[in-house]
């Protein structure tokens, strides 16, 4: 049996897994050295291939890997199979230079004689996408899109969001498909400024490097309606005016009303008009309203934060009696006013058994002359509007003939 010589020296070149340190190793110049190691290297790992070795006296093989920035070799992979012939080195940087060396072991744990160290570049890190873009205002949304990476080893795109002026760049999708060229950022809030940028991901999991930033924005809210005013002297009804809107995207208006300002408003119609006429059954109602602007896009603008009241027409105030005296052989009534939209008058007589009404007054006096002598009456005026509105009865005043 041929004689094995050994000799023992201490290994500066291997370290072990980790952190453990540098000990004693039995070389054995018996061992078979591997020569012949191949290497073919893709972003992040590098494959091996070296030749087989199944008539050896040995039990599997250790890998050492070195670098410019960690010269010293370690042990990063320990083959326990003597007829396996292939490994791969992962999660590698791209774009950068390793070192390799390939040695046998047996049972005993005694290694082979260093072989061939071989030199071995992983492949650069995919460039940036080559364009990207930003749609803004768009509802409620951002839409990016860019040209397909040209490098067929991307499998998806990563996006990286983040608020203009807040943090830092989030993740939040990944879209799926080299082919695949756009991404909708849905499910935001009116005029939100977000920032974002796009990696290429390859198969083996290496991103590329960042695309340019794109800064936009989500479509701002139609204008707030500021010019709304509500009638206060229509019957049964209350009309609403505001100025018309010019904002480019109008659809149509939204009118809300309550019938308290403490209360909720709740929708009451929907018009492409900037006038509405709101039917309110009942003398003196008053109702409160608010108008918004609804966009092609389903956005609406700002609720004004203050409704404004309008009011059906109420009664006219009663006139008040000034005179009531007898005069040449007759009774003479009159009155004023309390307020302005009495158009004609209307007086009623009490006494003498029975009761007489005159109508169509146009000035604020009556000259009874059909009062009886020695009857004590009673008289009492309305006034009436032009919509035919009556107020209440004046105070009763009496006279005597």
């Amino acid at each position: 049996m041929k004689k094995f010589q050994f000799k023992f020296y201490f290994l500066c070149l291997i370290l072990l897994f980790n952190t453990v340190e540098a000990k004693e190793i039995l070389v054995n110049e018996s061992l078979p050295k591997i020569e012949n190691l191949k290497s073919i290297s893709e972003m992040s790992s590098i494959g091996f291939e070296w030749d087989p070795l199944y008539d050896q006296n040995i039990a599997g093989f250790y890998l050492y890997r070195a670098s410019d920035s960690e010269p010293n070799f370690k042990i990063i992979a320990t083959i326990k199979d003597k007829f396996q012939t292939h490994f791969v080195d992962t999660k590698l940087n791209p774009g950068t230079k390793y070192f390799y060396s390939l040695r046998s072991f047996n049972d005993q744990g005694h290694i082979s004689e260093e072989g061939k160290v071989i030199e071995v570049y992983t492949m650069p890190r995919l460039e940036r996408i080559p364009f990207v873009e930003s749609i803004t205002n768009l509802p409620n949304r951002i839409k990016l899109i860019w040209r397909p990476h040209p490098d067929l080893r991307v499998s998806s795109y990563i996006i990286e969001r983040k608020k203009d002026g807040e943090g830092e760049f989030k993740k939040i999708a990944e879209v799926k498909n080299r082919l695949n060229a756009e991404y909708i950022d849905d499910n935001l809030k009116p005029n939100e400024n977000f920032s974002y940028r796009i990696f290429a991901l390859s198969f083996d999991g290496v991103m590329s490097e960042p695309s340019d930033i794109l800064s936009s924005n989500s479509k701002v809210l139609p204008p707030e309606i500021t010019s709304l005013s509500a009638s206060f002297n229509q019957v049964n009804r209350i009309f609403l005016n505001w100025d018309k809107s010019d904002y480019k995207d109008f659809s149509y208006y939204k009118i809300y009303s309550t019938s308290s300002s403490f209360l909720p408003y709740t929708l009451l119609a929907k018009t492409q008009e900037n006038n509405y006429e709101d039917i309110v059954n009942g003398k003196n109602k008053s109702k409160y309203y608010k108008v918004t602007i609804v966009d092609k896009d389903g956005l609406e603008s700002p609720m004004p934060k203050n409704g404004i009241e309008g009011k059906t027409l109420g009664d006219p105030l009663a006139p008040s009696i000034i005179l009531a005296q007898i005069k040449d052989g007759a009774i003479e009534v009159e009155w004023i006013d309390n307020d302005n939209r009495a158009v004609e008058y209307m007086v009623k007589r009490y006494g003498g058994g029975s009761t007489a009404i005159f109508k169509g007054l146009k000035e604020k006096k009556l000259r009874d002359i059909k009062a009886l002598p020695g009857v004590e009456y009673t008289y009492e005026v309305i006034s009436i509007d032009n919509q035919g509105l009556e107020s209440e009865p004046s105070k009763k005043v009496k006279a005597a003939q």
